[in-house]
């Protein structure tokens, strides 16, 4: 599936296509799983709340747990994109009381005036998040929590160490000459700007004016005869991964799945950073009364000990939650990467919406255009 280049719904196509690859190279036979106990061992009497997300996130046995401790009953409004929630939203009478959202678009549906403030102390799991969630951009608006990150991922360099013959620690190897038409830079979203701007050392890459852009753009163009493809979907990139027309990409850790063909593929921890991103809760202006005590009760459930491990061993994704992880097989954890989460978020930029996009926009279009 490819993804859609307008910052508006970037999300949909994005976190779709991201999903389907990550589901598809799911750790099938991984070691399994030691449940603990709930966070909470008091709930809402609310009888039913309902979540609007994504049908991975709302596989029945992941919910289970939270409604054999609650009483209360997920309902899941399933989407593909957060803004076709937004608009029914903001019609009302969604009958949606919590919405998944990523850092890449949270900060869009704030501006809608579809979601409410959360009160943290309601929500006790928070104390076992992986630290650097709890600062992270796109969850706070106005000096007050929004949001609950529960799922996450980096964006960095991908390469094949048999053909390049050494480590990889810099994002300028994909604007070295001697790896001409072996590289391959996202299209989609405004990433490739993204990425050429933490090689910049440019500080805030999702706020770059007109002059910061015009330095970025430049680059970029000046990189384009070394580019084999600027790729759309990731089972595109795959491919070229693994047939070696492609040895080094800047890409999503899933590449990593072509290991399985005998091929020596890394993931580099750039000395610049990485990108990262989230899947958060977000509570909106139709939970009130009972159904937010258990809304708030919810979100908890999601960081807690139990969700995030089974997220972990049905479908491979990560989890923010320390408690999950450490509900989570060992060898699990490992395989995930989740033993040492600092390595990709220790100098991590996070992925938000960009504050001009129409100048964004415009600086790809001149380089594909070059």
């Amino acid at each position: 599936m490819k993804r859609n280049l307008h910052p508006t719904s970037a999300s949909g196509p994005w976190a779709r296509s991201r999903r389907e690859f990550l589901k598809s190279a799911a750790l099938a036979g991984a070691a399994g799983l030691a449940v603990g106990t709930l966070g909470r061992p008091a709930f809402a009497k609310a009888s039913k709340i309902v979540w609007g997300t994504n049908a991975d996130y709302a596989q029945p046995d992941m919910l289970a747990p939270f409604q054999k401790a609650s009483g209360t009953e997920v309902g899941a409004e399933l989407f593909a994109d957060p803004s076709e929630l937004v608009t029914k939203l903001r019609a009302g009478g969604a009958g949606v009381h919590v919405m998944t959202d990523g850092s890449y678009h949270s900060e869009i549906t704030f501006g809608e005036g579809v979601l409410k403030p959360i009160d943290l102390a309601k929500i006790p799991s928070w104390a076992k998040l992986i630290p650097n969630f709890k600062t992270a951009g796109g969850l706070s608006f106005d000096g007050k929590p929004y949001g609950v990150p529960y799922a996450w991922g980096t964006d960095s360099i991908v390469y094949n160490f048999g053909a390049v013959k050494t480590e990889i620690d810099d994002i300028g190897a994909l604007f070295d000459p001697k790896y001409k038409g072996q590289i391959a830079m996202p299209s989609g979203l405004f990433e490739s700007l993204v990425a050429t701007a933490l090689y910049l050392g440019i500080e805030k890459p999702f706020a770059m004016g007109e002059k910061e852009l015009d330095e970025v753009t430049k680059v970029l163009i000046k990189q384009k005869p070394l580019v084999r493809s600027y790729w759309n979907d990731i089972g595109d990139l795959k491919n070229l991964m693994a047939t070696g027309e492609v040895t080094l990409c800047w890409g999503w850790k899933m590449l990593l799945d072509i290991k399985q063909y005998g091929i020596d593929v890394r993931w580099a921890h750039p000395k610049q950073g990485e990108l990262a991103w989230y899947d958060a809760a977000f509570m909106t202006k139709e939970a009130a009364g009972e159904v937010e005590e258990a809304t708030l009760a919810f979100m908890d459930y999601l960081i807690g000990d139990t969700y995030g491990a089974v997220l972990g061993k049905n479908i491979g994704y990560l989890t923010t939650s320390t408690a999950a992880i450490a509900a989570m097989d060992k060898d699990l954890v490992k395989t995930l990467g989740l033993d040492d989460y600092d390595s990709f978020l220790g100098k991590a930029a996070w992925w938000t919406s960009p504050t001009h996009p129409d100048l964004y926009q415009k600086a790809w279009d001149k380089v594909l255009n070059a």
